[in-house]
Order: C-alpha cells, then structure tokens, then sequence
C-alpha cells in the first residue's frame, strides 16, 4: 500500500495553519522535542567561569594539584558516607570508590610525568 502523505508529514507554517489538531499536535510535539533533545545552550565564554585554570601551569602541576583535590573528594564523601545508611550509603561510598579510582590514575599520570 502507497502511502500519499509521509509519516509524520513536515508541515511548514503555511500547510500548519490549513491542517486539522491532530496534525498540528505533531508538528508542536516535534518541535518541542527538537529543542530539549538538542543542546541549546550558548557557549560560555571563560571570563564569566567561576574557577580558569591559567595557560601558565604545566602538566605536572596540574595533575599534583588534580590528586589533591580527588583526595579531598575522597574524605567528604567518607565522611558522609559514615553518617548514612542503605542504599543512600551505599552510593555516596560508590562516588568514593570511584573517585579513588581517578585518583590512582592521576598518581600513576603524575608517577609517569615525574619520571621524564
């Protein structure tokens, strides 16, 4: 069987204003999912970031001071871990472990970068 119109037909504004609800729906359905499904946020230009990370610091410095702030990360998710129970607990100690798994690979990058 031979279909006339395409499912789902492409509507421009003039077609839109001559068809019945049922295909303006559509059209207003795919234009809604259009705009959330892409990313539509503009691109943020450095001088408005919170925290710039300056072009000045070399790589070892960089992944010194990234270890230190995973092992930070390390400690307050422990210490909220401790005071939780369940499967509240049992996430914030799985943030833990996994941020003490970025951890070990910065150390060995920063192992690596020493040795050169």
């Amino acid at each position: 069987m031979k279909k006339i119109v395409p499912d789902p037909p492409s509507l421009t504004l003039q077609d839109a204003e001559q068809c019945d609800s049922q295909s303006l729906d559509r059209a207003a359905v795919r234009r809604a999912l259009d705009y959330y499904l892409q990313d539509h946020k503009p691109a943020r230009p450095i001088s408005t970031a919170i925290f710039a990370i300056p072009d000045s610091v070399n790589s070892e410095a960089a992944l010194a001071q990234a270890s230190d702030l995973l092992r930070c990360a390390v400690a307050s998710a422990s210490e909220a871990g401790d005071g939780l129970c369940g499967p509240a607990r049992d996430r914030v100690l799985s943030v833990m472990h996994l941020v003490e798994l970025a951890r070990a690979y910065v150390d060995k990058s920063l192992d690596g970068v020493a040795m050169h």
